[in-house]
């Protein structure tokens, strides 16, 4: 009995130390035992004003010996800012007291929802978050850069004339749709963000006519980033595309940078005899099944680049179509590539139609180079479709489809995907160099895709949509 007594003693004792250990901590007053932060400002991409933001954050860290009070933490400029913050769980402009055990630390989360102004060109927004520890006041910065836009929501219908300029940035949530007989003009520097699954479909006619130095775009609305280094804007699926459909004709496109998109260009089926869509000096990038897909319509590419696609870059069905100084290259890397880069289809032999009806597919002057399958059919022999000095990294040899060209080369693009960056313009090395035909050189591609002039004495231009350039002191930083 007497054992018993003494152990339920020592467990006593043992209880009573460790409840001392755990809730009797010990704390500092100490002015100078103060906190330390992850970071000391918190920065935002552009955010557009009533779109709340993705949510950011960092930590605080007690590196003292013993536990800290931390009086408050607030937003010095909640009122005004837009800012919001979210302190251990404890949500509002001001969080406190807050008891913080030596060693240890809270995470702080951060974001914005900006007020509309007046301003068309973004505005800077400042605040910080203000911690007092010890009677000493310690902050975290936090910026970010507002942008007003025209916003469309619940699908917005182009019914007249209408042309966009680059004032403001245009968000579109659902789709922006252009009528029959209805022509949407965007002027040089506009810019289209859409939203996870929103499209433009044309049903009659859109002119982009960007200038090299202030291209049209369009793109997703995500300005943020998924890891520091990596933004969203890298990813395909973004967005939905562009549609163009059975009685849109006339599209031009010219400096347009389309990027990022779910679906790419789709063009419907229509008269193969009329102009559907001329691209010029443009970037089509990036989408996450086929580039561009069209069925019995005429698309014509100058000094274009068509890179990087889960699908295919060209799936053209009995279209009548020519790509001239053209880059077309799919090194797509956010999955596998499910389709031969040059899928056609329908290209009958050129006596079994009339001229003017008949499908035609010309590429010259061009590179085309894959990670994946490079065409279908494999053979075209007898079928109307033809390359003239290009550039393929895939081995092969010349015949009545193919001549001029070079094989198996490696084009020596100047960034091919490390930390998901693509440069496609060649570099010094390049077996493109000096390679293409004078025969193709004309008014439309007497520049390259980035405005640079090719040469006029007689040169041989290079293949693909940019003409070498000497480096300069800025691209080597």
């Amino acid at each position: 009995m007497k054992k018993k007594v003494i152990l339920i003693s020592v467990i006593s004792v043992i209880i009573a130390f460790l409840a001392t250990s755990c809730f009797d901590e010990k704390f500092t007053d100490n002015p100078s035992h103060v906190l330390s932060f992850s970071t000391d400002i918190v920065k935002f991409d552009t955010i557009f004003t009533d779109k709340g933001t993705a949510t950011l954050s960092f930590r605080v860290y007690n590196r003292n010996n013993r536990a800290v009070r931390i009086e408050s933490v607030r937003l010095a400029d909640a009122e005004h800012s837009g800012f919001h913050i979210n302190v251990d769980g404890e949500k509002g402009p001001e969080a406190g007291p807050i008891e913080l055990s030596a060693q240890d630390s809270l995470y702080v989360f951060v974001e914005a929802n900006i007020d509309p102004t007046d301003v068309s060109t973004p505005f800077l927004v400042k605040d910080s978050i203000v911690f007092l520890t010890n009677g000493v006041k310690q902050d975290v910065k936090i910026e970010a850069y507002g942008q007003n836009a025209v916003v469309f929501r619940g699908g917005k219908i182009i019914s007249t004339d209408t042309t966009f300029t680059d004032k403001r940035p245009f968000l579109i949530y659902d789709s922006l749709v252009v009528a029959s007989n209805v022509t949407l003009s965007l002027t040089e520097g506009t810019t289209l963000y859409l939203h996870d699954k929103a499209f433009v479909r044309i049903n009659g006619r859109m002119r982009a006519q960007g200038t090299a130095s202030k291209r049209v775009t369009l793109r997703g609305d995500r300005t943020d980033n998924v890891f520091p280094d990596l933004p969203y804007d890298f990813y395909s699926g973004q967005w939905g595309g562009v549609q163009f459909g059975p009685e849109s004709y006339e599209n031009l496109w010219e400096y347009v940078d389309m990027h990022g998109s779910s679906w790419g260009i789709r063009i419907d089926s229509s008269d193969i005899s009329r102009d559907k869509l001329t691209l010029q000096h443009s970037i089509v990038h990036n989408s996450a099944s086929h580039l561009i897909s069209a069925s019995h319509a005429r698309i014509n590419g100058y000094n274009c680049q068509l890179t990087n696609a889960g699908g295919a870059l060209l799936h053209l069905t009995a279209c009548r179509s020519e790509w001239i100084h053209c880059t077309i290259a799919n090194l797509y890397n956010w999955d596998v590539i499910s389709a031969p880069a040059l899928t056609l289809l329908e290209y009958y032999p050129a006596d079994s139609v009339a001229p003017e009806m008949l499908p035609r597919f010309l590429i010259a002057n061009s590179i085309v180079t894959t990670r994946g399958f490079f065409m279908a059919p494999s053979e075209i022999e007898g079928l109307n479709i033809s390359f003239d000095n290009c550039l393929f990294q895939v081995n092969g040899e010349d015949d009545e489809n193919f001549l001029s060209c070079i094989w198996e080369k490696d084009p020596a693009f100047v960034a091919t995907g490390d930390n998901y960056i693509f440069d496609f313009r060649i570099t010094e090395s390049s077996p493109a160099r000096e390679a293409g035909s004078t025969a193709y050189l004309n008014d439309t591609t007497a520049v390259d895709l980035y405005g640079i002039p090719r040469p006029t004495d007689g040169t041989r231009p290079d293949i693909g949509a940019s003409n070498y350039t000497q480096p300069s002191q800025d691209d080597a930083l």
